[in-house]
């Protein structure tokens, strides 16, 4: 009885040892299982990422060849036939790559830039500048007052200007911002100032009743043209970028600018004045080449400030205005270059390009 028990025992004890072993396996495989999902998990996810980013790196570099191919063609057309040519400054896409690729270029001379409103050799405010952005903001509905800050985030002392802000100002914002006291590299830049978001500076500002009470249904087509949505928008007349070395020049490329910027340069210019440069420009194809070109224009034989008439006023001839508020050349371009590849992974390279002195101003790469 005693061998037949300790006999019993030893088989049980087999018996649990086997069961524990199973178990073991069991756990052993569920664990293997868990791992091996999780691990295959973690690689699927790591190969799409690998995807991405090799989708990612070719977008981009599809983008900085659109950028090159931008650059390249400023260097080699001329203006004029930039201009003259209808596409040049915006081609279709084209597939390249197994994506797509473009570039579009903007004259950035025929908006005002915003570095002006402080004049750079002498950090004082620049007041011709102020007037010109004062018109331009009154056509726009944008108080006088955010010129101020403007010029205090520019200048180099502390001291606010007029309802404008300094680092007192940015030091007690939630959270805390730091003032730059340095002129603006980008157009971005100007969300930070006091009294600027982006839908002042990136939506429309046209009025609710503008189109009530300005129907095109009696308009020509000049007049149609004259004025488009996108002229309502804050950052399609305003730049921002830092001149190189002492070139600067505040001048408007009047082959650019859109109806508020030209309704800026004086008291004294008129919606016929405007009318008359986009009906000279039409009559040679889309380019202004001289400003010579105005000067007998009944529109621009106005009277002006100082007994001038416009055209002197505007293109600074037989006046202390040195050089003038108007120029005809296109000297600072935006160059844009897109890639994308698969119709949703893209990539953006832009620039802000000095033709004449062979120098790119701003870049950046998203």
């Amino acid at each position: 009885m005693k061998v037949l028990r300790i006999q019993g025992f030893s088989l049980n004890r087999k018996r649990r040892k086997g069961s524990m072993v199973i178990l073991l396996v069991v756990a052993v495989g569920t664990a293997a299982f868990f791992t091996a999902t999780k691990f295959s998990e973690d690689s699927l996810v790591e190969y799409r990422i690998s995807i991405q980013e090799a989708d990612g790196f070719k977008a981009n570099s599809l983008a900085k060849a659109g950028f090159l191919g931008g650059i390249g063609a400023l260097k080699k057309i001329p203006e004029e036939v930039l201009y003259q040519s209808g596409i040049a400054f915006d081609p279709p896409p084209i597939p390249l790559g197994g994506g797509v690729i473009y570039y579009s270029m903007i004259p950035e001379d025929g908006k005002i830039n915003m570095n002006g409103l402080v004049k750079l050799y002498d950090d004082q405010p620049n007041q011709r500048m102020i007037e010109i952005v004062t018109r331009l903001y009154t056509q726009f509905g944008i108080k006088r007052e955010l010129i101020y800050p403007v010029i205090d985030w520019i200048d180099t002392n502390t001291q606010e200007m007029g309802g404008g802000a300094e680092y007192y100002y940015y030091s007690r914002l939630k959270p805390p911002r730091k003032i730059k006291n340095a002129p603006f590299y980008s157009m971005s830049e100007l969300l930070s100032v006091k009294g600027y978001d982006r839908k002042m500076v990136y939506e429309t500002l046209k009025m609710e009743d503008y189109d009530k009470n300005n129907s095109d249904s009696f308009k020509t087509d000049e007049e149609k043209a004259l004025i488009s949505d996108k002229d309502f928008v804050l950052s399609n007349n305003i730049t921002a970028y830092l001149p190189f070395g002492d070139t600067y020049d505040d001048r408007i490329n009047i082959n650019a600018a859109p109806y508020h910027v030209l309704m800026s340069m004086s008291d004294f210019m008129t919606k016929a004045a405007v009318m008359k440069i986009l009906k000279l420009k039409l009559k040679k194809n889309g380019y202004i080449k001289e400003l010579k070109d105005l000067e007998n224009e009944p529109e621009f034989q106005a009277k002006s400030a100082g007994n001038l008439t416009l055209y002197k006023e505007l293109a600074g001839e037989g006046t202390d205005v040195s050089g003038g508020r108007i120029k005809t050349k296109g000297e600072i371009y935006k160059v844009i270059g897109v890639g994308i590849i698969k119709d949703k992974v893209v990539r953006r390279v832009t620039g802000i390009f000095d033709l004449p002195n062979d120098t790119m101003l701003y870049y950046t790469e998203d």
